[in-house]
């Protein structure tokens, strides 16, 4: 008798222990996700941006390539491509008393109101308790593939207005929706968070 009562408080014990632990969960994961509500995206900028392999410094136009590439360009376009790579950069600022941190984030990309890519940023990161952090998205697409309808010369000043040369304004836009990850479960921001940013 005295053994089988042994047996069921330590039953009892462990249903205990793990209605605390399953409880304590549940609690991080309601704080995490309210950190992560309190945070702010904002984007940053352009930059390491690459036209066919080539660097496009900030304020350059067509008029700073060399002949072999302005050569090299020309081709691409005749043979309608204009392989492009950058990144977006966001600013995450993180409001809260404790550090926010995110396991992964989706987004999609667009440029003047065409969706460049979308797709799912998998490296965790974490923002320290009331401070900034940055995120780089590599972004790697074909201009005169997503551009079809537009001018060869258009769609040449597009790339070189990723880099900040003078010509009509691009509308950059950004939605993501980031995750945290407490006890190997990720959670889902309710939906995505649409940032836009015209780069004049």
């Amino acid at each position: 008798m005295k053994r089988i009562r042994r047996i069921v408080a330590v039953l009892f014990l462990l249903m205990t222990v793990t209605a605390c632990n399953e409880f304590q969960q549940i609690a991080n994961q309601a704080q995490q996700m309210v950190n992560l509500k309190n945070c702010t995206f904002s984007v940053n900028g352009i930059n390491q941006i690459k036209m066919m392999g080539i660097d496009l410094s900030k304020g350059m136009n067509k008029n700073n390539l060399s002949a072999v590439q302005l050569l090299s360009v020309t081709n691409s376009l005749l043979n309608k491509k204009l392989p492009v790579s950058f990144n977006v950069n966001l600013d995450v600022n993180n409001p809260n008393g404790i550090a926010a941190s995110l396991g992964k984030m989706d987004y999609i990309i667009s440029l003047n109101n065409k969706e460049v890519i979308s797709s799912t940023f998998t490296d965790g990161f974490s923002i320290p308790a009331n401070s900034k952090g940055q995120v780089a998205i590599p972004i790697t697409t074909d201009l005169f593939q997503l551009f079809s309808g537009e001018t060869a010369d258009a769609i040449l000043n597009l790339a070189f207005k990723l880099a900040g040369a003078q010509s009509s304004p691009v509308n950059l836009g950004v939605k993501v929706k980031p995750y945290i990850k407490v006890n190997n479960t990720s959670l889902a921001y309710p939906d995505y968070i649409t940032i836009n940013k015209v780069l004049q």
